[in-house]
């Protein structure tokens, strides 16, 4: 009987850590943006838009900026 008594106060204190492990991630903000970031891979790529001969120059080489 006195087993019992243990094995519900180890249940007791299991199940408040975890509360307040639970209540700890949602003031931290952690999973805020789950939804967002879960759907970032299927989201399309932006069109490269191609670069002209000027802004080449600007640019310059870029081996000489090394």
């Amino acid at each position: 009987m006195e087993i019992l008594i243990l094995l519900i106060f180890v249940s007791v204190l299991l199940v408040g850590s975890a509360v307040a492990f639970f209540a700890w991630t949602v003031r931290q903000g952690t999973f805020d943006q789950a939804d967002r970031l879960a759907l970032l891979p299927l989201d399309d790529d932006k069109p490269m838009t191609p670069v002209t001969e000027r802004e080449q120059d600007e640019l310059g080489n870029s081996a000489d900026r090394l």
